[in-house]
């Protein structure tokens, strides 16, 4: 039974080296989960902070749009609006040439109508010779020339008031300043899309950081998992020897004496076996885990 000794000490042995080894990997390994579970709740703010801020941008980007177009639409009306004003400041300057150059009638304007209709009359029923028609012709085109010039000058002195009065009611400042409005609003949604894409920069590269150190930390947290799975692995097949199957949360100096104990119940089993002697369900137990029967 020496032989079996040896073996438990052997075994307490690299139990031991085990338990010290693992130590400090699971502390290790708590602080780095730890650590990730932060830098991961730290990762969900940021995202969660850029993708409100993308949304900004989104929105202003939109509402400049929505501006640039309402300019568009007020620069065609005041386009139009000023050019149905120029039309008409242009015929405010032909009406007052009209009234600055008033006609000099010879004879008053009805004295001048009855003439006109008497000599178209005359030239309309009269057998003229060709020279006496001739004269009526000349005289009819200046007495229509005549009262021509007095209805332009009568029709430009009862229109120009009413001309005056529409081209005030053209009211172009409210388009200009409404220009001035958009391109001020414009000039600060600018602004504003500065600042949310600085901002939004530097959260894309916060993030990118923390992922980095994310990536670093998983890299490390894997490697300290995979060297405990092989010690707890091992630890597993040391204490299943000895029947141990529940030993989570013990300490080594715990797991030492169930080893002992263990190991002296092994040496019980091993005697009554060279004796034939009838072995316990917990003795024959112990004997097949250690591939002894």
């Amino acid at each position: 039974m020496s032989k079996e000794t040896v073996n438990v000490e052997e075994i307490l042995k690299e139990l031991q080296i085990t338990y010290e080894r693992l130590e400090p990997l699971e502390n290790e390994y708590r602080r780095l989960r730890d650590t990730l579970k932060q830098l991961r709740s730290e990762r969900r703010k940021i995202i969660a902070e850029l993708n409100s801020k993308i949304d900004e941008i989104v929105q202003n980007v939109n509402k400049q749009k929505r501006l640039r177009q309402e300019m568009r639409i007020i620069r065609e009306e005041y386009r139009v609006v000023r050019e149905e004003r120029q039309k008409l400041i242009n015929r405010l300057r032909e009406l007052k040439s009209i009234l600055r150059n008033r006609p000099r009638l010879p004879k008053p304007p009805e004295k001048l109508r009855q003439e006109l209709e008497r000599l178209e009359e005359m030239y309309e029923t009269s057998n003229l010779s060709v020279r006496r028609e001739r004269k009526i012709v000349e005289q009819i085109k200046e007495l229509s020339a005549y009262l021509k010039a007095y209805e332009d000058y009568v029709n430009a002195k009862n229109e120009i008031d009413e001309v005056r009065k529409k081209i005030e009611e053209y009211d172009l400042s409210k388009y200009r300043e409404r220009i001035e409005e958009i391109k001020k609003e414009l000039d600060s949604l600018k602004e504003e899309e500065k600042i949310l894409k600085e901002h939004a920069s530097k959260l894309q590269k916060a993030k990118n950081e923390i992922d980095e150190e994310i990536s670093k930390y998983s890299r490390k947290l894997d490697e300290i998992s995979k060297e405990m799975r092989y010690l707890q692995e091992r630890k597993r097949e040391h204490l299943g020897k000895f029947g141990i199957k529940k030993y989570h949360g013990l300490r080594f100096e715990q797991v030492r004496k169930i080893v002992l104990s263990r190991s002296e119940l092994l040496e019980r089993a091993m005697k009554k076996l060279e004796k034939g002697e009838r072995l316990t369900f917990e003795e024959f137990s112990v004997l097949v885990e250690n591939g002894l029967i």
